[in-house]
């Protein structure tokens, strides 16, 4: 039976949300093929790691997980992961091998297409596998543009990275009912030797990143602006935000003005966000943007403008200038702490 690969990225038994947006797309994936196709998630980690909740992988569609255990895999190098997996796909020869675009995504997927010449469609919105050959979405001009582009596998493995934050998790609702048959787990020690990368990696700490810079797909709490709250006003959020320990976003025109780095922008065209408090700042509430935060737990939206649409969706909403209101929420911050 083929077998459709998702390789997973966890922590501390958790699944990382982009992980559980990618098993929904690979499971659809795997439900259309002529062939039946066994969906197979693949995790990384040192020995005796706690694995995710069993009973979430297979209301996912996971009806097969490989567990890849070596003390070299407790923390993420490009030489071991690639080494791992490039023996796993020798030896099991899956259709397709799905993952994230993380940071480490990127990484070992490019390393891994060059060491074992597989066809490659990296950094896609989505994809479909059909007719021997990769069909996949993905953005030109910082997602400005698209393009549909087919990569021919002549038979042989498909390598392919999933932007995360574009179609969500599905919701509990959707996923449907545990399957009846039990997940399979297999158990492996990968052989990794020393000349493989790690020897001459030396770790000399983990700083993790101030909360400002998280992606905003992970982020808890975001505060976000858009035109409303001028240039200038982005220097405000920032402030307020690393104060609240927020990520910082923004709409799609913010970013289109040079205001702040596109990987900031919120909405149809950015991140899709599902965060415990969103705090919109001068943002009129149009559906472009919309679409990309509406699942937020709590939504605080500040605006001068009484009639702006993101006052329909927000749990609490403050008439005034942003610009006004953050500096004066951030000293209550202060004098709280």
């Amino acid at each position: 039976m083929t077998e459709i690969w998702a390789v997973l990225e966890c922590s501390e038994a958790t699944l990382h949300e982009q992980s559980g947006e990618l098993l929904g797309e690979v499971a659809e994936i795997a439900q259309h093929q002529q062939e039946s196709a066994t969906l197979c998630a693949v995790l990384l980690t040192a020995p005796n790691t706690a694995l995710p909740d069993i009973t979430r992988l297979t209301t996912l569609g996971v009806q097969r997980l490989y567990h890849l255990a070596h003390p070299a895999l407790a923390h993420y190098t490009t030489g071991t992961y690639v080494n791992a997996l490039a023996r796993l796909a020798q030896s099991h020869k899956p259709a397709l091998i799905v993952t994230s675009a993380t940071p480490n995504g990127r990484d070992w997927t490019a390393r891994l297409a060059a060491q074992l010449r597989l066809p490659f469609a990296p950094g896609c919105l989505g994809f479909d596998l059909h007719d021997d050959a990769i069909f996949a979405l993905r953005p030109l001009y910082e997602g400005r543009a698209y393009v549909q582009t087919r990569t021919a596998l002549h038979g042989r493995p498909a390598l392919v990275t999933l932007i995360s934050g574009v179609r969500g998790t599905p919701a509990r609702t959707q996923q449907g009912a545990p399957s009846t048959e039990p997940m399979e787990t297999i158990h492996i020690t990968p052989e990794i030797t020393q000349d493989q990368g790690e020897e001459r990696i030396q770790r000399l700490a983990i700083q993790a990143p101030s909360p400002e810079e998280v992606e905003l797909n992970a982020a808890e709490r975001i505060v976000a602006g858009g035109r409303g709250v001028g240039q200038q006003g982005f220097a405000t959020i920032a402030t307020f935000a690393h104060r609240l320990g927020a990520a910082v976003g923004a709409t799609r025109v913010a970013t289109d003005l040079g205001w702040i780095e596109h990987e900031r922008q919120i909405g149809a065209t950015g991140k899709i966000v599902r965060p415990r408090l969103y705090i919109a700042c001068g943002i009129s509430g149009a559906a472009q943007h919309t679409i990309g935060m509406s699942e937020a737990q709590i939504i605080i939206a500040i605006n001068p403008d009484r009639s702006a649409p993101i006052f329909a969706l927000a749990d609490l909403g403050l008439l005034g200038d942003a610009n006004q209101i953050l500096p004066l929420a951030a000293e209550m911050i202060n004098m709280e702490s």
